[in-house]
């Protein structure tokens, strides 16, 4: 039985204007969890969840686009994908990441999947009004781990890995056996003899700061708005100049002033 919703996405257009979007948006009670400890009969086809681990692993959207070298480490086995989390990386990482995401679900020799969390009537979370996009993501993530854990019967724990501290401090003491911590901390307390994964890690750590650091000394914060912008040359408030044009201004200026100070 399918129930109809409606989801509202804002999406920006080439000229950088925000455009409302309502799509309709269909939920179903059936969807696959492709475990092999599944006792609800779901029509779980080709890769499984292993049933000898100790825990299920659930990364949020952010350690997927940052962190999915770690996820890759053949050790890390029963990792639920959601769907959430690959659309993500699909929109903010490019193709190169989303496809080398869809070939890691696709490999046999990682025990990991998809779970298609947005379209499963149960575990799936609209957005609610003013709340930011990063955090209805993780909730959703966070929320996907909750049906788990009750669609097997609690006979495995999960761990939410994020890096979201708000994240961590707020579903972190909701359920003793679904655990919400960090990427550090997580390596630190389930794998600590895992060496590799640990520098892999610190070398990760230091390559997001330094590209963030890059980032921050290239913005240059914009003088108005795109909006305004666009409706003071319609006015005739502001006038578009083309480029061929400005840099002709520009050599006139730097002329002026060398025969400025040659006068001098």
């Amino acid at each position: 039985m399918l129930l109809k919703t409606e989801r509202t996405l804002h999406l920006k257009s080439s000229r950088g204007k925000t455009v409302r979007v309502v799509r309709e948006h269909y939920l179903r009670e059936h969807v696959p969890c492709f475990s092999s400890l599944c006792q609800a009969s779901c029509r779980n086809d080709g890769k499984l969840l292993p049933g000898n681990v100790t825990h299920y692993i659930v990364p949020d959207w952010k350690v997927v686009q940052d962190f999915l070298e770690i996820l890759e480490f053949p050790a890390l086995r029963g990792v639920i994908f959601t769907q959430t989390a690959c659309q993500t990386v699909q929109h903010h990482k490019g193709r190169k990441q989303y496809n080398r995401l869809r070939s890691l679900l696709k490999d046999a020799r990682h025990e990991c999947i998809m779970f298609s969390n947005e379209f499963q009537r149960y575990s799936y979370c609209p957005r609610e009004k003013g709340e930011a996009m990063e955090k209805w993501q993780t909730r959703c993530i966070y929320y996907a781990a909750v049906w788990y854990y009750h669609h097997l019967a609690g006979q495995k724990p999960l761990v939410v890995i994020t890096e979201d501290q708000d994240a961590i401090e707020k579903y972190g003491i909701e359920n003793k056996d679904i655990y919400v911590i960090s990427v550090k901390d997580y390596l630190e307390g389930f794998w600590p003899d895992l060496k590799a994964a640990h520098e892999l890690y610190e070398s990760l750590v230091q390559s997001l700061r330094e590209r963030e650091s890059e980032s921050q000394e290239k913005e240059y914060a914009e003088h108005l708005p795109m909006e305004i912008l666009e409706a003071g040359i319609k006015s005739g408030r502001y006038i578009q100049v083309r480029p061929a044009v400005l840099s002709y201004l520009c050599i006139q200026s730097e002329k002026s002033t060398v025969l400025q100070e040659g006068s001098l």
